[in-house]
């Protein structure tokens, strides 16, 4: 049994949404997020979806989805060179805001009170039973958003200690998180490209002689918003401007093209 000060230490950062940081974050930039794919998704998200939730055991908060407030534009950009970008409604959502070292602590606190964490500390299966204690945890306490610092970063985009990554719960019928497609962000759609990457692998793990293109394709067939563009993605990281653009480009159907300077 998980003691009541471990649980009352726990509940104390769960916050409900109007009395938590993502709304602050929401007020100033817009009910969006933003999520940073490989190009080879570009042609599948021309016309609006739901995001893949992430089910692979080397998760940060366990089964999610993981998506960056507007507020963080490029934060994420190490995923990939296509920006998905989708509106949603977190009003009834309950968030953990794991970005204090108090909030932190309780969880581990928590973590160590089960009886998995030997299996975590002391066995080969420690990435799995990290894992389902994420998951645990989050149907435990019913949390719907976890608010975190990136533990990843792209130099010169991505800000440790200042930026926010948000880990969104989908639930099952049966009050289990739900590992497939999200409900909560249905209608994500390409709308920020930074510059091109490229496929040097063949199936086999090869190296290809030939890489082709894997946005072109896309954006011959999209307008391109041009109050911002091109723009330098130095320039890009600190403009003020950049959010809006986003989501202006967003519900016109178009994209915003961050030109990295070589």
């Amino acid at each position: 049994m998980i003691g009541e000060g471990i649980k009352d230490a726990v509940n104390r950062h769960i916050f409900d949404y109007d009395s938590s940081l993502l709304k602050t974050l929401v007020g100033y930039y817009g009910d969006y997020v933003i999520k940073f794919v490989s190009s080879k998704w570009a042609n599948e998200y021309l016309a609006a979806k739901s995001l893949k939730i992430s089910n692979t055991p080397a998760l940060t908060w366990g089964t999610a989805t993981y998506v960056t407030p507007l507020a963080f534009p490029l934060s994420s950009a190490l995923y990939g060179r296509i920006g998905l970008v989708c509106k949603y409604d977190p009003v009834d959502w309950r968030i953990f805001e794991a970005t204090s070292s108090a909030a932190q602590m309780a969880y581990i606190r928590w973590a160590q009170a089960q009886p998995a964490y030997q299996v975590l500390l002391l066995t080969v299966h420690s990435t799995h039973a990290n894992h389902k204690m994420r998951n645990k945890f989050r149907e435990d306490f019913e949390i719907d958003c976890v608010l975190f610092h990136p533990d990843q970063e792209a130099e010169q985009h991505t800000d440790i200690s200042n930026h926010v990554w948000m880990a969104v719960t989908d639930w099952s019928s049966s009050g289990r998180i739900d590992p497939d497609f999200s409900t909560r962000f249905s209608q994500a759609r390409f709308s920020v490209l930074i510059d091109e990457d490229f496929q040097l692998q063949d199936k086999g793990g090869l190296p290809v002689g030939k890489a082709c293109r894997q946005i072109e394709s896309a954006t011959e067939v999209m307008h391109r918003r041009k109050p911002l563009s091109p723009l330098g993605v130095t320039s890009a990281r600190h403009h003020p401007g950049l959010p809006i653009d986003i989501a202006t480009a967003y519900n016109s159907g178009g994209y915003v093209h961050v030109f990295i300077e070589p």
